[in-house]
């Protein structure tokens, strides 16, 4: 089962990096957490003296708020929001997330068990049919929305030494997203606190035409500008390239003036094949591991919430410490191997998150529940939450030939597309695209966002390793 211990981060590191609605919570230090009271299962740097099967699966976790003491030799945490270069982005390791279950194999030949306690062991606390899901309201209570005022701040610190220096080389920078981490959000943030101008992106009839009237139309200005989605500045067609090409090589020279350009992922691997320029300082969210997650999680209930919190594993019943520690030891496996599901994809982890989260019907909707003989050191006070087992993926449809593929890839390679645009860049007729389109929809793969379908977050992961696997272009992370 899954808790929270919010971490708690040095004002040094939080002053640039780090700003949600809760950051007046946070406080200075980075303590270990005091004993556990009484009626609360020990946390696992408790539990030393335990057996090692102790160790590994039958740790639990408690939401405490600690006094700030100072530990001048404790290695900081790593920064919640971080920018970097593309190529200092590091994929979370799945050695991290399954170090605890590798060691629970190897105990598990040293000993042997009756039939009986196999069966048990195999046994879910409680099945899927037992439990429902959680109403919107609750669930924007235990994970809402990303803010990504947080992000934007951290953007500003990466950006700081270009603001200050009026260099010519380097007249513009950009900024890699991948789907759902909101790189346009991020930069409406950041361009509001500067006061930049915002550059709409073309119509698709400007960017089919070729019209120069688009840049043409450019403010001529020492303003600084930020265009946030150049994905939507080309299309994958004979005549969507000009275009972009032009807007690149102008901005690259300088004769756009000083701004900044957020690019999805996708589009980015693709238009590097058609206008390779090289960009080393391309900056990048940097991947969410264990323990940013971990930290991310906690954060996104208010603390009057996050104090009464208990999350537990549907299939185990156990409860697990959800804090930061100096290593990926230190948060719990479970959290580990949803940061390598979603590959540091914090739009994506949280979206995997809020879809896992179960009550019992029973349950009200504070989620207050009767402790049972199932969790004898349960306070009986808490609220209970229970986090399904079972991974909440959408299947794709079955289809002979590559009409799919290619639906899925050109939606990834724009961030998206109209409806009316898809014949227009795709080689099928026009209702076999309408049929798969609307395939996808009702398995839940694609989902219309401001007049545009796009891979659902939900099943993103799973379209990606699709097209992984059938060799198609795909982004770098």
């Amino acid at each position: 089962m899954f808790s929270f211990r919010a971490a708690k981060w040095r004002n040094g590191e939080m002053a640039s990096a780090y700003l949600t609605s809760s950051s007046s919570e946070t406080q200075a230090g980075g303590q270990r957490q005091p004993p556990a009271p009484k009626g609360r299962a020990r946390s696992h740097r408790e539990n030393r003296g335990a057996s090692p099967v102790s160790f590994a699966y039958h740790r639990c976790m408690s939401i405490a708020q600690e006094p700030p003491l100072p530990e001048p030799d404790r290695v900081s945490p790593p920064m919640l929001w971080e920018f970097v270069k593309l190529a200092d982005y590091r994929v979370p390791s799945p050695a991290g997330a399954s170090a605890a279950l590798e060691k629970w194999t190897s105990l598990r030949q040293l000993f042997r068990r009756d039939e009986q306690d196999q069966q048990d062991e195999q046994a879910p606390v409680k099945s899927e049919h037992e439990l429902r899901l959680l109403s919107q309201s609750r669930l924007h209570r235990l994970a809402r929305p990303i803010d990504w005022r947080g992000a934007a701040a951290a953007l500003d610190a990466a950006l700081a030494d270009w603001l200050q220096a009026s260099n010519a080389d380097a007249p513009v920078r950009f900024v890699i997203g991948q789907p759902h981490c909101g790189h346009p959000e991020i930069l409406a943030h950041w361009a509001a606190s500067h006061d930049a101008l915002r550059i709409e992106a073309p119509s698709s009839e400007q960017i089919l035409g070729d019209d120069g009237a688009w840049l043409e139309a450019w403010p001529a200005t020492d303003r600084l500008w930020v265009l946030a989605n150049l994905e939507h500045c080309y299309l994958r067609h004979a005549n969507g390239l000009g275009l972009v090409r032009r807007l690149l090589e102008q901005a690259a020279s300088g004769a756009l003036g000083r701004g900044v350009i957020a690019c999805d992922s996708w589009a980015w691997a693709y238009l590097q094949e058609v206008w390779p320029l090289p960009q080393p300082g391309a900056l990048t969210l940097q991947a969410f591991d264990g323990q940013r997650l971990s930290h991310f999680l906690a954060e996104l209930m208010p603390c009057p919430v996050r104090d009464r919190l208990r999350f537990c594993n549907a299939r185990t019943g156990n409860e697990v410490h959800l804090e930061l520690g100096e290593n990926n030891a230190a948060v719990s496996p479970e959290v580990n191997q949803l940061a390598v599901y979603s590959r540091g994809n914090i739009g994506c982890a949280w979206n995997s998150w809020r879809a896992s989260l179960r009550a019992t019907p029973d349950q009200g909707e504070d989620g207050t529940e009767q402790a049972d003989e199932t969790q004898p050191d349960a306070d009986p006070g808490a609220e209970i939450v229970w986090v399904s087992a079972v991974r909440q993926e959408p299947v794709l449809p079955a289809e002979k030939g590559e009409g799919l593929v290619f639906i899925l890839h050109a939606l990834l390679l724009h961030n998206g597309l109209p409806a009316t645009l898809l014949p227009e860049l795709l080689p099928q007729p026009g209702h076999r695209i309408a049929s798969s389109v609307l395939q996808l929809q009702t398995q839940g793969v694609i989902a219309l966002a401001n007049g545009r379908w796009q891979i659902s977050a939900s099943a993103y992961a799973v379209v990606r390793e699709f097209l992984r696997r059938r060799g198609f272009l795909r982004d770098n992370f």
